[in-house]
């Protein structure tokens, strides 16, 4: 039996620390209109006194300033009186004109920062090795990328990219600790979930009741950063209620940078910049994609090793440790081979429970006995458990029938 891979101690080391960070912090080149064909980025210098609450370093307008002070009747331009609002539409159009003012009243005003990677984020990004090694080559495209961006002192800039890979293999966890190593914003966004044409990309018009901007534009107008990490997770699984409004249609704009940089939030009614936004999907399969989705997307495809699954449920635990005040002597070998059989979104649940009955027993050790008992809490009353996953036993046909 091959033993757990070693990885580079420095590099783990590196990741536990900017993960306790986070804990202890308690984480919370064109106008968008096209009237210009330049980019017009800040920095420190261009920054004047007065001017203090704009980002320090390069920065980009998402939105056109004059444009929005215009909708909110500034100068020439003309609103009606929000308080007049009597109806669905009315009330819709005046939460439309209170996140025109919000805006309007932000004191960064329309600039976000861009994301040019110095020497501690390449190194955190290297270091997703350690913890997600079934994921090298996607790190090590992004890790190029980091270099190319850090030594020429330009933005950061990833193409759109999709992992395909089996259930269980991490992907949603690579995409959760790639955000952190970028140290960026990030969404989820389920496209199993996704019923109509692609609101939460878009947003909904002020004609609807329930409107309201997309996750795109909340993510933009709300963060720090022009650059945040948006995840399409299972990006091949919309079920639209009617299939000729399928939310790939926005995607089709949102994946080009080209027709990104002026993206239009339904909401929002303004061209926004999305086109420095990093894009990260994930898929069980690239069959029921649209050609025209796949082609404005790397594809990576994903078969990590059973040696590479162990560090995943090591990390995994780490994670749970360290929400606990890294209480937990780490478990050995054995335990964690078998463990390897559950998904990484079971396996993060399992240890909290697991840890809890420890704790019941007077250990700050995990034992065989936590984790078949916390398979029982977790899976005891599902399907799932009648398989052979872990220390859960099979359930023979026979016995079955005497249930």
């Amino acid at each position: 039996m091959n033993p757990i891979p070693s990885y580079d101690a420095e590099a783990i080391v590196t990741l536990r620390e900017f993960d306790q960070q986070r804990l202890l912090s308690d984480l919370r080149d064109q106008r968008p209109d096209g009237a210009d064909t330049v980019t017009k980025v800040a920095d420190a210098a261009e920054i004047s006194a007065d001017e203090p609450d704009q980002p320090v370093g390069p920065a980009i307008e998402l939105y056109d300033a004059e444009r929005l002070a215009r909708r909110l009747g500034h100068g020439d331009g003309f609103v009606g009186d929000p308080a007049e609002a009597s109806n669905d539409e009315d009330a819709a159009q005046a939460r439309q004109v209170k996140l025109w003012t919000r805006m309007h009243g932000d004191e960064r005003g329309p600039w976000r920062k861009l994301v040019i990677p110095d020497d501690a984020m390449v190194a955190r990004l290297a270091s997703l090795d350690a913890i997600c090694p079934q994921f090298s080559e996607v790190t090590a495209w992004i890790v190029r990328a980091a270099g190319l961006s850090a030594a020429t002192g330009t933005p950061l800039r990833l193409d759109p990219a999709v992992v395909v890979g089996p259930p269980g293999t991490g992907k949603t966890f690579y995409a959760r600790k790639l955000a952190e190593a970028l140290d960026v914003s990030s969404e989820v966004i389920a496209m199993n979930l996704m019923t109509d044409r692609g609101s939460a990309f878009s947003g909904l018009t002020p004609v609807w009741r329930a409107s309201g901007p997309g996750k795109v534009a909340k993510l933009l107008i709300e963060g720090s950063h022009a650059s945040p990490l948006i995840v399409i997770d299972e990006i091949e699984k919309a079920s639209p209620i009617n299939p000729a409004e399928t939310p790939t249609n926005v995607l089709h704009s949102l994946l080009e940078r080209e027709n990104a940089a002026r993206f239009v939030d339904e909401f929002v009614d303004l061209p926004i910049r999305a086109d420095h936004i990093f894009w990260f999907a994930t898929a069980n399969s690239l069959e029921p994609l649209p050609a025209s989705i796949v082609d404005r997307l790397i594809v990576f495809t994903i078969e990590p090793a059973p040696d590479e699954m162990l560090v995943i449920q090591k990390s995994i635990f780490h994670e749970a440790n360290l929400r606990v005040g890294g209480s937990f002597v780490e478990p050995g070998e054995a335990l964690l081979r078998a463990t390897a059989g559950h998904n990484p979104r079971t396996l993060s649940r399992l240890w909290d429970i697991a840890m809890g009955f420890a704790v019941a027993a007077g250990r700050r050790h995990l034992v065989a006995a936590d984790i078949r008992r916390a398979e029982q809490v977790l899976l005891g009353g599902k399907e799932g458990a009648r398989r052979p996953i872990g220390f859960i036993r099979p359930v023979e046909k026979g016995e079955r029938q005497r249930e």
